[in-house]
């Protein structure tokens, strides 16, 4: 996610705290930080190391063939922070790599059905930490949050020339 405790000056606070300038950058990362703090402890909670194993095991339950550096760019993880992710779950049980067949040098990373267990599990959680992150904000507000937060994520179309 990019955001995690313990990282940044705020860190052995528990997160960010206090100061809030009505500024987009810093709210967003306010919003990420909490919602990481709640995702971390969820994912640890199930045996994960913190909310990237999940992350990755999302977006290998669709069973789509991915490379490493395909998922990397997906979950936005850098490379070298995913390998460290995928060795971990591959110690679990929770993930394989596949060689690609069209290139011998490339790793297929695939969920296993333990994984997809975790993953699942972990869903569940994800809801009740999202539930609390967000409790006291309407639904209204929350699809207006999710639908704003899609557009910005979107990396596709933030790329393309507006008008």
């Amino acid at each position: 996610m990019g955001v995690h405790r313990g990282e940044g000056p705020e860190a052995g606070g528990g997160g960010c705290a206090g100061f809030r300038p009505a500024d987009l950058t810093f709210l967003l990362y306010a919003a990420a930080d909490r919602m990481s703090a709640e995702l971390d402890d969820a994912a640890k909670a199930i045996g994960l190391n913190d909310v990237r194993d999940w992350l990755v095991l999302a977006a290998l339950d669709d069973g789509q063939p991915r490379t490493q550096l395909e998922l990397s760019r997906m979950v936005c993880v850098d490379k070298t922070t995913l390998i460290t992710v995928l060795d971990r779950l591959e110690k679990q049980d929770l993930i394989v790599r596949t060689v690609d067949p069209s290139d011998r040098r490339v790793r297929i990373p695939q969920i296993t059905p333990a994984g997809r267990r975790v993953f699942a599990k972990f869903a569940a959680a994800r809801d009740a930490a999202e539930a609390r992150a967000l409790d006291g904000v309407d639904p209204d507000e929350r699809a207006l949050l999710i639908r704003l937060l899609s557009r910005i994520g979107d990396r596709e179309s933030a790329s393309q020339p507006t008008g």
